[in-house]
C-alpha cells in the first residue's frame, strides 16, 4: 500500500499547504454523562464510523452514537431527528441552501479550539464577516479512476488501433474516446466484461451523474474558477455545455459491462465491485471510493496500479484540465443543544482531528482529507491521493465545485429519473435538456426567493 503525508498540491479549493500547528494533548477521561449523537453524511464510511465510537468510547469513557442517512436521504433523516428528543449534536450541512435552512440549529465556531486548526477560509462555511457556521472535514477529488494495469496491457498491445500510448495522452475526450472504444473492440484480449463499470442510476445512486458529472457544464458555462461565486445565489443555466455532457455520458454507457438498459438496476456499490474485481478498467468517481474499493471480497485490482484521469468531455481548453476538487460536506454543532454537549461535540471532535487515535482513524479509517493544520503529519494509504498530487503538480488546473450550486434535490432527481429514460431509449437528449433547463428556472427561483 501507498504512503503518503498530506503535502500533496491539489490546486485552488484544496489545501495547497499545511503547517504544523499545536498538537492538544489526547483526550483523557471526562465528567460528561451525557450522549455525543452525529448524525453522519457519506454512507461509504458507516463502518469505519463503528470503529470511531468504539475508540473514543475506550479512551474518554464518553458515548458517541453516530447514525448514517441513507444516500440521498440525508436532510429528511435531518428534519426528522431534529424534531425528537434525541436530536443530533454534531450534523452536517452541504451548501448554501442548506445552511440557510438549518442556520437556526448552527453555532458559531469562530471561537472554538477546533476552528483554530483551520488552515484557511475558504473551508468554511462563513458570513463573511466572522461567524464560523461550519468546517469541511472531507476535502475531496474526483475524476475517472483507473486500473492502469489493464490500461498498460492495451498501450501495450501489437493489435491496438490507437496512436496513443499512455494515459497521459488522454487529456482531451477524442482520445479518451477513441481509446475507449479500442479497448471496447479488445475487450476479451484484455479479460474485461466492459471498459466502464455500471452507471449507477437506481434512484439514490445517480449522484456520480446528477451532481459529480454535472460539475463539468455548470463549470464551463458559468466561466470557470473565478467566476463561480460558491456562496452566491444560485445563477442561471441554460445547459450550453448539453452536447459535452452527452459526449461522456454516451461513452460511460456505450462502452460499459452492461447494457444501457439495465442502468436502473445499478447501484454505486455495484460498480465499485465491478472495478475492484477486474471486470472493468475505468469508473467515474472520487477519492473516497478507494475505501469501497479496498474492501471488496476477492479484490483483484492492486493499490499501485489504481490512479486518477481527469473527465474530458470535448471543451476547447481541457486539456489543461485536472480533476474536480471541492469541499462538499461541512460540519456543524447544533445550536440548540445544551451548552454542555456543545461542548462535548467540540471536545469530541478536536480529538478526533489532533490526537494520535483520531487522526489515524480519519487517515486511515475514514481516508478523509481535512484542512487541518492538525492533520499535517498524518500519512495515508489511499492511493488516489498520490495521483491527485501528480496531476496538480503537472499544473493542471481544478475544476472547483460548482455543482454546490444546483438549486436543490428536487432538480437532481429530475435530471436523474431523465437520464435514466434516455439511457433505456424512452427519450431523446434534447428532452432531457429541455427538462433540464425548465426544472432549474423553476427550482432556482424556489431556492434563491427563500434565501433572500
Amino acid at each position: 500500500m501507498l504512503k503518503k503525508k498530506m503535502s500533496w498540491l491539489l490546486a485552488a479549493t484544496m489545501v495547497a499547504s499545511m503547517g504544523m500547528g499545536c498538537v492538544p494533548a489526547a483526550a483523557e477521561e471526562s465528567t460528561y454523562d451525557g450522549t455525543i449523537r452525529w448524525l453522519n453524511y457519506k454512507p461509504e464510511i458507516a463502518d469505519q464510523m463503528k470503529d470511531v465510537m468504539a475508540a473514543y468510547k475506550e479512551e474518554t469513557g464518553i458515548d458517541i452514537e453516530i447514525e448514517t442517512a441513507a444516500s440521498n436521504q440525508y436532510e429528511p433523516t435531518l428534519t426528522a431527528r431534529m424534531d425528537s428528543s434525541e436530536a443530533p449534536t454534531i450534523f452536517v450541512v452541504d451548501g448554501i441552501n442548506m445552511l440557510n435552512t438549518w442556520k437556526d440549529y448552527i453555532m458559531d465556531l469562530s471561537d472554538t479550539e477546533l476552528y483554530s486548526y483551520v488552515t484557511d477560509d475558504r473551508y468554511t462555511m462563513n458570513d463573511g464577516n466572522g461567524t464560523i457556521y461550519g468546517i469541511s472535514y472531507a476535502l475531496e477529488g474526483w475524476g475517472i479512476i483507473v486500473n492502469k494495469a489493464i490500461t498498460d496491457a492495451y498501450f501495450a498491445s501489437p493489435n491496438k488501433t490507437t496512436e496513443y500510448t499512455s494515459l497521459d495522452d488522454l487529456y482531451t475526450f477524442d482520445a479518451l474516446k477513441a481509446v475507449v472504444e479500442d479497448m471496447t473492440a479488445m475487450k476479451d484480449e484484455l479479460g474485461i466484461d466492459g471498459v466502464f463499470g455500471s452507471t449507477s442510476l437506481k434512484s439514490g445512486d445517480d449522484w456520480r451523474y446528477t451532481a459529480h458529472l454535472m460539475n463539468q457544464p455548470l463549470y464551463w458555462e458559468w466561466g470557470g474558477n473565478d467566476k463561480i461565486d460558491l456562496n452566491g445565489s444560485v445563477p442561471e443555466f441554460t445547459f450550453e455545455y448539453s452536447e459535452n455532457y452527452k459526449n461522456i455520458f454516451d461513452l460511460y454507457i456505450n462502452n460499459s459491462v452492461i447494457e444501457p438498459s439495465l442502468v436502473g438496476t445499478k447501484t454505486v456499490d455495484d460498480s465499485m465491485a465491478e472495478f475492484a474485481l477486474g471486470k472493468c478498467a475505468m469508473i467515474q468517481n472520487g477519492d473516497w471510493a478507494w475505501n469501497t474499493i479496498a474492501n471488496t471480497d476477492g479484490i483483484a485490482v492492486k493499490a499501485e496500479d489504481v490512479c486518477f484521469i481527469p473527465i474530458t468531455t470535448g471543451v476547447e481548453g481541457e486539456e489543461n484540465m485536472g480533476l474536480n476538487v471541492g469541499a462538499g460536506q461541512y460540519f456543524c454543532i447544533n445550536s440548540q443543544a445544551s451548552e454542555e454537549d456543545q461542548k462535548a461535540a467540540e471536545d469530541f471532535l478536536v480529538w478526533l482531528i489532533s490526537s494520535e487515535t483520531g487522526k489515524e482513524l480519519v487517515s486511515k479509517k475514514l481516508q478523509l482529507v481535512t484542512p487541518f493544520s492538525t492533520m499535517a503529519d498524518a500519512e495515508y494509504d489511499n492511493p488516489l491521493f498520490a495521483s491527485e498530487n501528480a496531476i496538480a503538480s503537472a499544473g493542471k488546473t481544478a475544476y472547483c465545485w460548482a455543482a454546490n450550486l444546483i438549486p436543490d434535490q428536487t432538480w437532481k432527481d429530475t435530471f436523474g429519473a431523465d437520464l435514466l429514460q434516455y439511457a433505456q431509449g424512452q427519450i431523446e437528449w434534447e428532452d432531457v435538456t429541455k427538462d433540464a433547463v425548465d426544472t432549474w428556472a423553476v427550482e432556482r427561483d424556489i431556492t434563491n426567493s427563500a434565501n433572500e
